[in-house]
């Protein structure tokens, strides 16, 4: 199943340009298909006290400057909530030939979170909401939010009945670790075998996010993304109504099953 949330995010991750209509599409937290656009009014990009200090220094380029920016955003669909967006401000040389700078905008922070999981609705509520805490700090700390999708993979497990303890050989209870839980997960229904193989990659971003400080939001949404298909091979249905309609079609030889008029074969 395409993850188009993801491919959204990917484009986001590369930073919003100066130009507001030049804006990535931004998916909508409320309706998830609607893009959310810039209030132009509200945009305020501003350059740090401490960055404004060092202008009176001898080597002074504007690449020194600093700040951040906010903004609100909006639906096209009036019904929607509205985001607001907050980041960090810096000026680089432009990729226009018409301006020597420009300044680059890097979002930390949307509020209301922005959506993931095209899956949302098929996943049980307890895996959804390790997505929806990993979602929140995902451009602030991207390390945290890998970790926090690694405990909705175990939290994945518990919904299948994978143990979490078990007896080891001195009769001691001993507490399972993910790669021994989707191993058993894999081994006990081999028909998600290839779900249980997403399911590990997700799980070594998340120990990368937990012990080392070297991912980024890129890396995270890659861990998004294997879980979000291994999701829709687990619980998904819509595959098995596919060919089953396929088949009611073949044997139908092509004809509708239904008509609003009598039609002469």
């Amino acid at each position: 199943m395409a993850n188009f949330l993801i491919k959204d995010l990917r484009e986001i991750a590369k930073g919003f340009p100066e130009k507001l209509d030049d804006w990535p599409h931004i998916p909508c937290p409320t309706c998830t298909r609607g893009a959310l656009l810039p209030v132009p009014s509200s945009f305020v990009a501003e350059e740090s006290v401490t960055s404004m200090s060092l202008h009176g220094h001898g080597g002074w380029e504007p690449e020194w400057i600093q700040g951040g920016f906010h903004c609100m955003l909006t639906c096209r669909r009036e019904t929607c909530d509205h985001v607001r967006v907050i980041g960090e401000m810096t000026v680089g040389p432009a990729r226009e030939y018409d301006v020597q700078w420009e300044q680059y905008l890097t979002p930390t922070l949307f509020l209301p979170a922005l959506p993931m999981l095209e899956s949302r609705d098929l996943c049980p509520s307890k895996v959804g909401e390790r997505v929806d805490a990993a979602a929140k700090i995902l451009w602030l700390d991207p390390n945290a939010a890998a970790n926090r999708i690694r405990t909705a993979v175990e939290v994945l497990m518990d919904d299948r009945g994978v143990i979490r303890v078990k007896p080891n050989r001195t009769g001691k209870v001993v507490r399972l670790s993910l790669d021994d839980r989707i191993a058993t997960f894999k081994t006990a229904l081999p028909q998600h075998s290839d779900a249980a193989d997403l399911l590990l990659a997700v799980k070594w971003i998340g120990n990368v996010g937990t012990h080392e400080d070297v991912l980024r939001v890129p890396d995270v949404l890659d861990g998004v993304e294997f879980l979000d298909h291994a999701l829709s091979l687990i619980y998904g249905t819509n595959h098995d109504d596919i060919k089953k309609r396929a088949s009611e079609v073949t044997a139908r030889q092509g004809r509708p099953g239904t008509f609003s008029i009598e039609v002469p074969f």
